[in-house]
C-alpha cells in the first residue's frame, strides 16, 4: 500500500501505516507527525477534530500514524522508530512530533530504547502521563477485575501505565544519554467538567492526588528536562482538539523555539481529603451493594460503573429515603472503555448506612466507588493517619491487603492478609504487583467506615522493590 495516502480516507488501519495530507505540499518547514494515545488511532486527529483543517489552513503538512492502540510502549516504540526513519528519508528532513497521552510515552520509547533520535527534531507532549496514571493502577485493583475483565480492558497498553510500571519505566530511561538530547515540550490540563460531562468521575477520583484533565494529573504530564509550554482548562479529550492548542504548538513548529513562558498552576489536591471506597462483582437479577457514612463527611458521589447501560438503580438512605435520578456517561478516561457511570452526588449526607440497589435482567458486571469529601485534613495525611491508627477520629482500624502474586513458576495467585510483612517480597517476580488495601472500622463516635487504598509495587530486575 502506498503510504503516501490522502487524508480524506479513514486513518484506521494496520499499526505502522503512516499518511501524509496530500492537499498541503510540503513548504520547506519540518514535518508534523501526529501520534495518538490510548484506545484510538489516527482519526482522533481527524474526525470530529479541527486539527488537520487548521494545520493546513496554516501550510503545515500533516504526518498521521497508527499503533496499537493496546500495546505497551515497547511494542510501539519499535514500530514508531522503523517508520520515523522511513518518514525521515521519504522527507529528507526532521520531524517535529506531537503525541497526544500514551502516544508522548510510545514516542520517548521509540527515540531513547529504538534509535530514532537521529529522525526527530522536537517532540511536544499532550497530556501524556509521563509517570502514570491512578486510573490505570485502579483498573488492575481487586475491586476493578469484574468489570475489566468484562470489558476485557486489562490490556498491555493500560498495564504499562500504572504508576509502579512507570517509575520502572522512569529509571530506565531518564537516566539514558539519550534522554535529553532530542527537546520536549510538555502541555497539560486541568478541566474535567461539571457533574454531567464524560471526565468527571477520573477528575473528581484524581482530585485526591492534585489537579488534572480528567485522566492525568498535571504533575505525571511533566518531565524534569522537558519545557512546560503550557497549562490550560483543557480536559483529556480538548486538549488535543486543534482550536484550542493550535496557538500553542504554532510557536514550537519552528526553527529555533524562543519563546515559551513557564506555565504555573496549583498542584494541590481538592480541600480536604478525598478517600473513597472500592466493591465490585457481577450479578443477573436484583444486587445491592451497601456501604457506611461516618460523621464529619461533606459530600459523597457514588458511582456505579458497569459494562450495562439499561440496568435500574436506586440509592436507599438510612431514614429510608429513595434516590432514583442517576446521571449516566460513557467512561471518556481511556482506562475502561466502553463502560458507562452512573452517578449521584450528595452534599452532608446523613451518617449511617446506605445501600445502592441495581435490578439487570442480563449479566453485569461492575465496580461501585464512593467518593467521600471531608474537610479539614489532606488526603495523604488522612489515610495515611488511618492506615497508622494515629488519626484521633478513629477508634479502630481493620486493614485488609489483596495482592496477586506471582512467585517463581507458581501460577499467579491472590493473597490476602492483614500483615504485609508476612509475605515474602524479596521473592516476588520481576514486575507490577497491585496491592489492593480495605479498611474498615469505627470512629470514636461509634459510626462504622469503611474506605480503600490502591497502589502498585514495582520489583525490578535486580529484586529491588519500589
Amino acid at each position: 500500500m502506498d503510504k503516501k495516502m490522502a487524508v480524506n480516507q479513514k486513518g484506521i488501519g494496520l499499526p505502522g501505516r503512516w499518511f501524509i495530507d496530500e492537499e498541503v505540499s510540503n513548504t520547506g518547514g519540518f514535518p508534523i507527525l501526529f501520534v495518538h494515545g490510548i484506545n484510538t488511532s489516527s482519526d482522533t486527529w481527524i474526525q470530529e477534530n479541527d486539527m488537520l483543517q487548521i494545520m493546513r489552513g496554516a501550510g503545515y503538512q500533516s504526518v498521521f500514524i497508527d499503533l496499537h492502540p493496546d500495546e505497551d510502549m515497547k511494542r510501539n516504540g519499535e514500530i514508531l522508530a522503523e517508520k520515523l526513519r522511513e518518514m525521515h528519508e521519504y522527507f529528507n528532513e526532521k520531524i517535529v512530533v506531537v503525541s497526544h497521552s500514551k502516544g508522548g510515552i510510545d514516542t520517548q520509547s521509540a527515540l531513547i530504547h529504538y534509535g530514532a533520535s537521529d529522525y526527530v527534531k522536537r517532540v511536544i507532549t499532550l497530556s501524556t502521563p509521563h509517570h502514570g496514571s491512578e486510573l490505570a493502577d485502579l483498573a488492575f485493583s481487586k475491586w476493578a477485575g469484574w468489570l475489566t475483565d468484562a470489558l476485557k480492558s486489562k490490556t498491555q497498553a493500560v498495564f504499562s501505565l500504572q504508576t509502579g510500571y512507570m517509575k520502572g519505566f522512569r529509571a530506565e530511561t531518564d537516566g539514558d544519554d539519550l534522554a535529553e538530547k532530542i527537546p520536549f515540550f510538555t502541555l497539560g490540563g486541568t478541566g474535567w467538567g461539571g457533574a454531567h460531562s464524560e471526565l468527571f468521575w477520573g477528575g473528581l477520583y484524581l482530585s485526591r492526588f492534585g489537579q488534572s484533565d480528567g485522566a492525568v494529573l498535571v504533575k505525571s504530564s511533566r518531565l524534569p528536562y522537558a519545557r512546560e509550554a503550557a497549562i490550560e482548562d483543557w480536559n483529556h479529550t480538548t486538549i488535543k482538539k486543534g482550536s484550542e492548542v493550535f496557538p500553542y504548538l504554532k510557536n514550537l513548529f519552528t526553527e529555533v523555539v524562543t519563546d515559551v513562558p513557564y506555565a504555573k498552576v496549583n498542584e494541590m489536591a481538592l480541600d480536604g481529603a478525598m478517600s473513597v471506597l472500592h466493591r465490585g462483582g457481577d450479578f443477573e437479577g436484583i444486587k445491592g451493594e451497601s456501604f457506611s457514612v461516618e460523621e464529619g463527611v461533606e459530600s459523597i458521589t457514588v458511582d456505579w460503573i458497569s459494562d450495562q447501560n439499561v440496568t435500574v438503580y436506586e440509592l436507599v438512605a438510612p431514614d429510608g429515603q429513595v434516590y432514583k435520578q442517576w446521571n449516566m456517561t460513557e467512561d471518556a478516561t481511556g482506562f475502561f472503555p466502553g463502560a458507562y457511570h452512573h452517578t449521584i452526588l450528595l452534599t452532608h449526607p446523613i451518617s449511617g448506612r446506605w445501600e445502592v440497589k441495581a435490578i439487570s435482567s442480563q449479566r453485569e458486571h461492575y465496580m461501585l466507588s464512593v467518593l467521600f469529601h471531608k474537610k479539614g485534613m489532606s488526603d495523604g495525611g488522612y489515610v495515611e493517619s488511618t492506615l497508622d491508627g494515629s488519626d484521633p477520629s478513629m477508634k479502630k482500624t481493620n486493614t485488609i491487603y489483596h495482592i496477586p502474586v506471582k512467585i517463581g513458576k507458581k501460577p499467579s495467585t491472590l493473597i490476602t492478609t492483614e500483615d504485609l510483612s508476612s509475605l515474602p517480597l524479596a521473592d516476588f517476580e520481576e514486575g507490577i504487583h497491585n496491592i489492593t488495601t480495605d479498611l474498615e472500622g469505627k470512629t470514636v463516635q461509634g459510626n462504622d467506615f469503611q474506605r480503600t487504598v490502591v497502589q502498585t509495587l514495582y520489583v525490578d530486575g535486580k529484586g529491588n522493590i519500589y
